[in-house]
């Protein structure tokens, strides 16, 4: 069977000979006329173009009866093309829209995080993410949800993508292979298993993060390949018990956890350090001074690279160096954020890296 757009093509070919038929016809029947203005083929092609066009300047018109005919039949036509050609518009319009509202057409996203799969907590995630300056692309098969996650987010903050899970070629449009991260955020421990050995045979060097139901699975899933492992039942029943025994600490730690985003708020933070970062080559203690005194930023630790793997130092001891390629984690106010911001030269957060492995000390 011939396709659609085979058959539009067929449509306009034979609309187009029918044109120059009639054209030709009319130009043949006004020519014998004697007191007719349509004595060549251009003047036909001229009559036929403004009636269709609906202009009508009237300065060519058929005198003749079939020639009238004829003429009535391009004005009958121009309505029906017209009407013809903005139903085809339209369509277009709303084809094009929708391919947009479900992600088809696709997105330059880089550095950014997906998330797979949308619930609540999802978007608590994306929620986090998003009021730290980072770009998220959502890959969800419910249709229903992607509207409501639209008017939560604007375009230029998150990207959503609606495809069938196991349709893994789909995520390209996502542009998952220049993502700083993949979040798989299902709720059954198992079945995150079973998908993330499935995404890594076609995405092996991503990084990825996964939230487990069940503590026990966590060494399962760090020997599968994932990166970071968070347990929700770990981090909730650590923060309960902080809260029964010693319930500032536990105020603080749920503060510095949550983006920054008024100017008295803190926030825990991570910048990578490039060479235009004013503490390059500086001792980590007199940095950690200057931060306190000059901005009000209370530095914590730093993450070096040792023999290809991320070594995380929790408020190393004095001789320890700032170098390019480290990252500073770092408490600082919303407001500090956007001057430490511009002071580094970077965006928090991590950049996309390959194959490498975190240790803490």
């Amino acid at each position: 069977m011939a396709s659609k757009r085979q058959k539009n093509v067929f449509i306009i070919l034979a609309t187009l000979a029918a044109y120059i038929l009639i054209t030709y016809l009319l130009y043949i029947t006004e020519s014998r006329e004697e007191n007719s203005n349509i004595n060549n083929l251009p003047d036909a092609f001229w009559y036929t173009i403004v009636t269709l066009t609906t202009v009508g300047y009237g300065d060519y018109y058929p005198v003749s009866l079939l020639g009238r005919i004829l003429g009535l039949v391009f004005i009958l036509g121009s309505v029906t093309i017209i009407g013809y050609l903005i139903s085809q518009l339209t369509n277009q319009y709303s084809a094009y829209l929708e391919k947009k509202r479900l992600g088809l057409l696709g997105t330059n996203f880089e550095q950014h995080i997906i998330i797979i799969g949308w619930d609540k907590f999802g978007k608590q995630v994306a929620d986090e993410v998003v009021g730290s300056g980072k770009q998220v692309a959502i890959i969800t098969n419910n249709k229903n949800e992607i509207d409501l996650i639209h008017e939560a987010y604007s375009n230029k903050e998150v990207f959503v993508l609606y495809t069938d899970y196991s349709n893994l070629e789909a995520f390209a449009k996502a542009n998952i292979e220049s993502a700083a991260t993949v979040f798989i955020n299902f709720e059954d421990d198992t079945e995150v298993l079973i998908y993330l050995l499935n995404l890594k045979k076609r995405y092996p060097d991503l990084n990825y993060v996964v939230s487990l139901n069940n503590p026990s699975l966590k060494e399962t899933f760090a020997s599968a390949g994932v990166r970071y492992v968070v347990s929700k039942m770990e981090m909730a029943s650590r923060l309960v018990a902080s809260y029964t025994f010693e319930p500032d600490v536990a105020l603080i730690a749920e503060s510095i956890m949550t983006t920054a985003l008024e100017g008295e708020e803190y926030d825990l933070l991570e910048f990578y350090v490039n060479e235009r970062n004013p503490y390059v080559g500086k001792d980590y203690l007199d940095s950690y001074i200057d931060l306190k005194v000059e901005h009000n930023c209370v530095l914590v630790g730093i993450n070096k690279r040792s023999n290809g793997k991320r070594v995380l130092m929790k408020n190393p001891s004095k001789g320890t160096l700032i170098e390019t390629d480290d990252y500073l984690v770092m408490i600082c106010s919303g407001e500090a954020k956007q001057k430490i911001k511009k002071l580094f030269g970077t965006t928090e957060g991590r950049v996309l890296e390959r194959g490498n492995t975190d240790e803490v000390k």
